[in-house]
């Protein structure tokens, strides 16, 4: 139903695709002249699955089999040149002499390169480059790390693999939001995701909150499968992807995916059986008596009470299953890949859980010698059964944070729910509340390459992604504390569009001197539409919004274009000396017409020092050393919305006729694109035979005309507008150690280490801060980084010991502030705190730094790997310690209740706020897989795989509560570390079954 609700509703781009994929899959051309086959293998002889094979400036190409074969038919003349290349492998090719015999053997032997050097990167929409050839830094990662991550989205599988990535995620709910930072935030208002483009097609990662629960939005591109992935590219900087214009500051994902290859149908089919589990129970009270007056910290008196663990009824163990069937196949100029999938995975919380359903075909077909296409589609539905949970509204886990544990939560005989706290019961919530999200999508594309001449390539790509996402939520009539009932249904839909052309021509200008020259034209638009209708008093029975006493509704729409031309050019001297000139001119409808059109320049610098003649004595201890340095521009479109350069007038009721009044935001025809300037410099070297390759960076980021609120003078009849006045810094370094420990036809070894740092600062920020989230707590202020909590902290001693009041209890400290804005403290005549509640810097959410140690060994056909994952020097801001001090549930109150603390300590604790600030660093164990492939274990399986495979099994950290790593505000850009109400990251064990046919 949904693939024709979406083709009926894109009738001549559907109809195009369709029509071409059908045509295509029936055009032939004459029979080929000759066939080339043969194996591939490495140095110590082990067959290579998957590697590229192709003839160098044509569109013929194939790929290996299971036992490293390939075939390939082709009809030429003259002497082509065959390529064959894999990642994490140095590219390896042979010259061919057609003559007489049509029948051509050659084996290849590929080694290993830990630094990848020539290996080919997309460095713009479709453009291709050596990887040695670039001054910047580009990152891959290839499927089968993505696939055996076990994750549900891929973003998720990034986490770890190399430098400068920064990958959470945000919830533990089974489809849970994921935050991507390439090395770091580079705006306050907007997003800094990076920019995701897949197979050519910029698609929309965007967090869709359609519940009105911050806490369980998702990303979109948990629509899509990780087992269709081929490879994953990142560039990481501003200056690397300043080709991709005003939507790149914040970095550039580009996802691949999987293509057919000449030969006889190949059948792969996997699927999986996953355990989740909670991976840690928290403290709560166990104490066997209760206060018989809480108010009264002077009245001791307790009586004898029942505690119930509370935990125990929401979380729960679950399973899931995960299935995946693609074919994959072709002849010498048709190529085909098609592939469906069905996952459905429970939450550790009752009654949560997610599934999804998915389709994906894509038809490459070779016209000739010098041209071809290729079409594809991907489809995906998936629905999620949530649970209102986290921050700044009513949840099942706020309801355990903000009661006494001392209330039996279970129903009586009659269906009726004991009260617990201001908020629903907890079994209530789960048992009768319905909080649904139902996700559709489609990614589209018709793309064509032409090689008219040697040298030339041309590259046509017309992409098209519509996602819908439909939020339901109903809370029935006379629940404990909504004794009304409430229903709400919202729908966000979303559709890009982006055409793009680009040119690519290769020329040598001397015996010593090469020419790579790109431009391209790119058109993109997209708009979104919102819909939400809110309905309380409800009808006995009635779980929509027909009928309800109140009824609201509330329609967003908007829409923006983005255009853009590039101009790059590449002179490479000997093959070592590589020098990149890039220009973007780029326009987006979203700003005021005289600062719509942009120019973000480029510049790069790649020299291969170790190929000069001087560097020969140096073999053995540094066998290959890169220098390279970028410097370029992006912009950032998303710190507003489309209309915002608009003064956009409210529509109200007056007296019952339709009218018009002022805003309190005034439009600013005159605003432009946030500006990030970025320099890097950095090196690639190997070292001690290539057994261990090593990779440094340095990047200082300048962003200016960040887009923030400034306040206006009365008289000018509005509050406020936004304009370009603040600036942002980000400085930081980053290291990957690779090293081959053991590298033999039995026993292979592999460590990969990294680690970066980076260091924020905002300045520019009218009144010298402003709130962006965790109940205003997190701050964007000058002269710190973004989202540093500040509020009350401790009032203390001299000694800097805790000053408590008359009754023995901590409290919050108190003064003025001076004319230079440092906090004074002030005392009355008993030496107590006087004057206003003083605020100050009291924790900082952004981590000292980021690092992973990734260990792979295989022996034989037995592989093992293991990662970790480590977050360290960064603070959270735990609502969930703080309710635990003043409701009772926590240990808190049982330390007080057995005279270790003085009664009403926790209550004291609860309005102090440096009191719930903790340490969230920790270090994960991300990954661990058991994997035992079986080659050929009988004549209709080429090869069986099973796996045994781990995800955040242990976290060693000291945070007081479940897990330090969920965030309140979801995947909010400058707000991070609030904790409250969170279903943690469970521990999930997979056992997997693949088979090949």
């Amino acid at each position: 139903q949904f693939y024709l609700k979406f083709f009926s509703g894109n009738r001549a781009f559907s109809n195009s695709i369709l029509v071409l994929a059908l045509v295509l899959s029936m055009y032939t051309v004459s029979a080929q002249d000759y066939t080339v086959s043969g194996t591939v293998a490495d140095e110590t002889g082990e067959a290579i699955v998957g590697a590229q094979v192709f003839l160098q400036g044509t569109t013929i190409g194939t790929i290996t089999d299971v036992d490293g074969k390939y075939s390939l038919q082709f009809s030429l003349s003259g002497s082509p040149t065959l390529v064959v290349r894999f990642v994490g492998y140095a590219s390896a090719s042979q010259t061919i002499d057609l003559g007489s015999q049509t029948e051509i053997s050659l084996d290849f032997s590929l080694e290993q390169d830990l630094l990848r050097l020539n290996e080919i990167v997309v460095t713009g929409t479709s453009g291709l480059q050596e990887k040695k050839q670039l001054g910047n830094t580009i990152a891959t990662v290839d499927g089968g790390n993505i696939q055996n991550a076990n994750t549900v989205d891929l973003t998720g599988a990034l986490s770890g693999k190399f430098a400068g990535v920064q990958v959470t995620q945000n919830s533990g709910d089974p489809a849970a939001g994921i935050s991507v930072r390439l090395r770091s935030a580079s705006t306050v208002n907007g997003s800094s995701d990076p920019l995701y483009i897949i197979d050519g097609v910029i698609v929309n990662n965007s967090s869709t909150n359609v519940l009105g629960v911050t806490s369980v939005v998702q990303n979109r591109l948990s629509d899509v499968n990780p087992e269709d992935i081929d490879r994953i590219e990142v560039i990481k900087g501003g200056a690397a992807a300043a080709i991709y214009g005003s939507r790149a500051s914040n970095g550039v994902v580009q996802i691949f995916t999987k293509r057919g290859s000449t030969g006889a149908p190949v059948v792969k089919f996997s699927t999986s059986l996953n355990f989740n589990s909670l991976r840690k129970k928290i403290d709560y009270n166990q104490a066997d008596v209760e206060w018989t007056n809480f108010s009264d910290i002077n009245d001791l008196t307790t009586s004898p009470t029942t505690r119930y663990d509370y935990q125990d009824e929401v979380f729960r163990n679950s399973m899931g299953t995960d299935n995946y069937l693609s074919v994959s196949g072709g002849s010498n100029n048709t190529k085909y890949f098609a592939s469906a999938s069905f996952l459905k995975n429970q939450g550790i919380m009752r009654n949560a859980d997610f599934q999804r359903s998915s389709g994906r075909i894509r038809i490459d077909q070779i016209i000739n010698n010098w041209a071809s296409v290729s079409a594809g589609t991907y489809i995906s539905s998936s629905m999620s059964n949530d649970l209102p949970n986290g921050g700044y509204g009513y949840g099942v886990i706020q309801t355990i944070l903000f009661s006494r544990n001392n209330i039996d939560p279970k129903a009586d005989e009659d269906g009726n729910y004991n009260t617990m706290t201001f908020y629903p019961n907890i079994n209530e919530y789960i048992e009768t509340f319905k909080f649904q999200q139902f996700n559709e999508r489609s990614i589209s594309d018709v793309q064509l390459n032409l090689s008219p001449i040697k040298g030339l390539n041309i590259t046509y790509v017309l992409g098209f992604d519509q996602s819908s996402s439909r939020g339901e939520r109903y809370v029935p009539l006379g629940t404990t504390t909504v004794l009304q009932g409430n229903a709400r249904t919202s729908s966000i839909t979303s559709k890009l569009l982006n055409s793009d052309v680009n040119v690519v021509y290769n020329s040598d200008l001397g015996a010593n001197l090469t020419s790579t020259t790109a431009f391209g034209y790119t058109y993109q638009y997209d708009n979104t539409d919102i819909l939400t209708v809110s309905a309380s008093n409800l009808a006995q029975g009635v779980e929509t919004t027909a009928g309800a006493g109140t009824i609201s509704t509330s329609d967003f729409r908007s829409e923006r274009a983005i255009w853009g031309g590039y101009l790059q050019q590449t002179f490479g001297l000997q093959d070592k000396i590589f020098l990149t000139l890039a220009g973007r001119l780029d326009g987006s409808s979203v700003f005021g017409e005289d600062e719509r059109n942009q120019l973000y320049p480029k510049a790069s610098l790649s020299y291969v020092i170790s190929d000069e003649s001087f560097f020969e004595g140096l073999s053995g201890t540094i066998d290959n050393l890169k220098l390279r340095a970028a410097w370029g521009q992006a912009g950032n479109l998303t710190a507003i919305d489309p209309f915002t350069t608009l003064t956009n007038y409210v529509a109200v009721s007056i007296n019952g006729n339709a009218g018009l009044i002022s805003p309190t935001q005034v439009g600013n025809p005159n605003l432009r694109p946030e500006r990030q300037t970025e320099i890097e410099i950095g090196a690639d070297m190997s070292l001690f035979d290539s057994r261990v390759g090593l990779e440094f960076t340095y990047y200082s980021q300048d962003i200016e005309d960040l887009l923030l609120n400034r306040t206006l003078a009365p008289s000018t009849g509005a509050g406020s507008r936004v304009e370009n006045i603040g600036t942002m810094t980000n400085k930081g370094i980053e290291i990957q150690l690779t090293g081959n420990v053991i590298n033999n036809r039995d026993v292979k070894w592999n460590l990969i280490a990294n680690f970066s740092r980076n260091r924020n600062e905002v300045n520019g920020v009218e009144g010298e801060e402003i709130s962006i989230g965790n109940f205003g707590f997190a701050k964007a202020r000058n002269g710190h980084p973004l989202g540093v909590f500040r509020q009350s902290y401790y009032a203390t001693n001299s000694d800097g010991s805790l000053l408590l009041t008359t009754d023995g209890l901590p409290q919050r400290e108190r003064g003025s502030v001076d004319a230079d804005g440092n906090n004074v403290p002030e005392r009355d005549v008993n030496g107590q705190p006087t004057g206003s509640i003083l605020q100050k810097i009291i924790g900082d959410p952004n981590p000292d730094y980021v690092a992973s140690l990734i260990s792979e060994l295989k022996y034989k056909n037995l592989s093992f790997r293991v990662q970790f994952d480590a977050i360290q020097g960064f603070d959270v801001l735990s609502w969930d310690t703080r309710m635990f001090y003043r409701f009772g549930g926590g240990v808190q109150t049982q330390r007080e209740l057995e005279g270790l603390e003085t009664k009403g300590t926790g209550s004291a604790k609860f309005g102090i706020a440096e009191a719930y600030i903790e340490d969230g660093s920790f270090t994960k164990l991300r990954e661990l897989a058991l994997i035992y492939d079986l080659r050929n274990p009988v004549e209709a399986i080429s090869n069986l795989q099973i796996s045994l495979i781990g995800r955040n099994l242990l976290s060693f950290d000291n945070y007081s509560k479940w897990d330090p790593e969920v965030n309140m505000d979801a995947q909010a850009n400058g707000s991070r570390g609030g904790i409250m109400g969170l279903t943690p990251i469970p521990r999930v064990i997979t056992l997997g079954l693949t088979a090949t046919f």
